[in-house]
């Protein structure tokens, strides 16, 4: 008894440590937007704010929604939660701030984290994701425009022994998003951008023109010297034109059927191209999918896309050497 109630002291403490902990790091990463914020809004607002954040961190969960009551009773305790909600709807509504003050942090810690990046001689990859956030019982929110359901994806995914899922995708009400995110070989990932959008009503947008000012503000706050990567959602011409003008890095998954030009072999599709080049290195790497280790040969050749043919760019071509899976093409501006 004694020496059971001894390790549950050990684990109480050991938990209050690392609360401790947790709360002075995030004291020390929010000092800057508290001060950008103590400028404009009252003090009462900028304590809600944190504690917005801090109940946002604690209690953020996939089936759990965080609304707005719930929030004002993890900050005020649930016996005054119509309290915390009002002060939470008041910092939210209040019109003394807005989300540049957000976007500012956001670019100061990045430039922050680029010089260290760049101290250690790492490369810095900015990273390119789209996702969508589902509001599949929503009707009447604004700017709620039709987006393709990965959570009905997942359900109708076919099983054994189960039903036929449908053909067509399915679509439900929510939002579109766009995140840019830095990190480095061997690193975490940081946040650097973040915009939600809708294709639909008053604030209609397109993924384009999103990706474009996302774009022209990383030119701006941080400049040259980052890899951009991007998955094959941006396999586009326009990816290439808006990389070119801002004089920016990239490398982005490209499609097979998309057409390239090769000096010598002229204009064809990415893997009818590519069959021509035999691999010049070899690798063994981790399947996280299979968890086991496999090898993996590499290709490359200088190509130009058939919009740029005066953009010289390299054709990169991963192939599994135990045909696990098919060949991976990465399109990149950087020599190889």
């Amino acid at each position: 008894m004694h020496k059971a109630f001894l390790q549950n002291n050990d684990i109480k403490s050991s938990k209050s440590r690392l609360s401790h902990l947790l709360l002075h790091k995030l004291d020390l990463y929010l000092a800057d937007v508290q001060l950008s914020l103590d400028s404009v809004l009252d003090k009462r607002l900028v304590r809600t704010f944190y504690d917005l954040i801090v109940a946002i961190l604690l209690h953020r969960h996939n089936s759990m929604g965080l609304l707005l009551s719930e929030l004002g009773g993890y900050i005020c305790g649930f016996a005054h939660a119509p309290a915390g909600t009002k002060r939470i709807s008041n910092l939210l509504r209040s019109k003394k701030w807005t989300s540049t003050i957000i976007d500012n942090f956001l670019f100061s810690q990045t430039r922050k984290r680029l010089e260290s990046l760049v101290k250690q001689g790492k490369r810095p990859l900015m990273l390119w994701d789209d996702s969508r956030l589902e509001k599949a019982e929503s009707w009447f929110l604004e700017g709620l425009c039709s987006v393709e359901s990965s959570k009905a994806k997942r359900l109708t995914r076919i099983k054994k022994g189960y039903y036929s899922p449908p053909n067509k995708r399915i679509c439900v009400p929510g939002y579109h998003w766009t995140s840019t995110l830095l990190s480095a070989l061997g690193e975490s990932v940081s946040v650097c951008q973040m915009s939600w959008w809708t294709t639909r009503g008053k604030y209609k947008e397109y993924g384009r023109n999103i990706m474009f000012r996302m774009l022209e503000k990383l030119q701006k706050q941080v400049g040259k010297g980052i890899l951009h990567v991007l998955d094959r959602g941006y396999a586009n011409e326009w990816t290439i034109e808006w990389f070119t003008h801002f004089q920016q890095d990239f490398l982005v998954r490209w499609k097979k059927n998309h057409l390239l030009i090769h000096s010598t072999k002229g204009k064809k599709q990415t893997h009818l191209l590519a069959r021509s080049f035999k691999a010049r290195s070899k690798k063994i790497v981790l399947d996280s999918q299979r968890k086991i280790l496999k090898s993996i040969s590499i290709a490359w050749t200088q190509v130009q896309h058939p919009s740029f043919e005066d953009i010289n760019l390299s054709l990169v071509i991963v192939r599994d050497t135990k045909n696990y899976q098919s060949p991976l093409y990465l399109l990149t501006s950087l020599p190889v």
